[in-house]
């Protein structure tokens, strides 16, 4: 299992941070099923996103925009808008029964030639992988380290 956290510095000049892992209490395999709560906050300079809930209940969770700027419109500081409200809280379907879970129909469909559903293509976990790379070596070195 996995804990990660890091402060990002941006070459646009925006600032966050950002932790995650994967020790969370839950087993989707006991009976019955508990879920696990998954929380993702990603802080930066015009404020917070999170996206959280019960990995086993799509009503449970949303992604929510905390706004920490006034851009003029009314809404500023502290203003919470929901973004995406009506998927929900999407996460894996870790359902026993079945033909699996989507993660690894969608990459069966993909093999097949078939029309599939691309949650995060190449390009966003390469950058994905870039970036831990990026925190471990400043671990180790103790400085910011571009991600490359």
């Amino acid at each position: 299992d996995v804990s990660h956290a890091a402060t990002v510095h941006c070459t646009n000049g925006a600032t966050f941070s950002l932790s995650g892992t994967s020790l969370l209490p839950g087993n989707a395999h006991s009976d019955p099923p508990v879920g696990k709560r998954v929380m993702i906050k990603i802080f930066g300079t015009k404020g917070a996103l999170i996206y959280s809930g019960d990995d086993r209940d799509v009503d449970s969770g949303r992604l929510e925009w905390l706004r920490g700027d006034d851009d003029g419109s009314g809404s500023g500081i502290g203003t919470v808008e929901i973004q995406c409200s009506e998927l929900g809280f999407q996460f894996e379907d870790l359902d026993q029964e079945g033909i699996g879970p989507e993660s690894l129909q969608t990459f069966i469909d993909s093999c097949l030639g078939r029309e599939f559903y691309v949650g995060a293509d190449s390009l966003v976990g390469l950058r994905s992988v870039q970036t831990i790379d990026a925190m471990y070596r400043s671990h180790l070195s103790g400085n910011c380290e571009n991600v490359r």
